[in-house]
């Protein structure tokens, strides 16, 4: 993406309970309490602002989009503080402000061959509950969603069929963003975020280029690598695509 970013851009649990210990420990909770909620949530919603307003492209100037990743699975005990602290960076900025794509699975029955949608609408369930509306589907699937399940989605989820996006199975993982592109996935984007006066196409001539070039590769070379969780191959999964 052409960014320098620093260790500021990765927030994990640890690092935001050792800043509020910190602060505590100082005084400037003035005795109160420290509680998940506000204090975490607020350290979590104050270190994101923050970070935000630092530039990373060699621009001056705070970036005009900050893209957030908030990993796990929705139920998990370790978000839930991320969770909470984002529905409520949701409703402090407001309409037009805040953009949530939501990543789910659709999987595909091999016997019938069926996609179930079940999974992402109990998905969405659990994160509306949290206090977060998605905007956007990504449903990862093998195959592209049939027209019928994208409509069924789109009822049981409250999302229009036009910000339901498939991310089907491709021979190789450049072909995502030509995917995203495809599917308008960056009008969609614009459309909630009220920028679509001030973008442009995006310009990927080169970016195709090289997805082809890695499509007619074939030759295997061998690379060794060095990692914490070599043990599980998701960790580095862009890598060793």
């Amino acid at each position: 993406m052409d960014i320098k970013l620093t260790r500021d851009n990765n927030i994990t649990t640890g690092k935001i309970y050792q800043s509020v210990i910190d602060k505590e420990r100082k005084g400037d909770y003035l005795g109160k309490t420290v509680q998940v909620v506000p204090h975490i949530t607020d350290e979590i919603q104050d270190w994101i602002e923050r970070v935000a307003m630092i530039p990373v492209d060699g621009k001056e100037g705070p970036a005009d989009v900050c893209v957030i990743e908030l990993g796990g699975t929705i139920g998990d005990i370790e978000s839930m503080p991320f969770i909470e602290a984002l529905g409520q960076f949701s409703y402090r900025v407001g309409p037009g402000n805040f953009c949530l794509i939501h990543v789910s699975l659709v999987p595909v029955l091999n016997v019938v061959g069926e996609q179930k949608t079940k999974p992402t609408q109990h998905s969405v369930r659990g994160l509306r509950g949290q206090g977060l509306t998605p905007n956007i589907l990504a449903c990862r699937s093998t195959v592209a969603l049939d027209d019928n399940v994208k409509g069924k989605l789109s009822q049981f989820c409250h999302v229009p069929e036009q910000n339901i996006i498939t991310l089907y199975d491709v021979p190789n993982i450049w072909h995502i963003p030509l995917l995203l592109r495809d599917q308008k996935a960056h009008e969609a984007i614009f459309k909630v975020l009220n920028l679509q006066g001030t973008t442009k196409e995006p310009l990927l001539k080169e970016w195709t280029s090289r997805a082809e070039i890695c499509d007619g590769l074939h030759e295997p070379v061998r690379i060794a690598m060095v990692g914490k969780y070599t043990g599980l191959s998701d960790a580095y999964l862009s890598i060793l695509k």
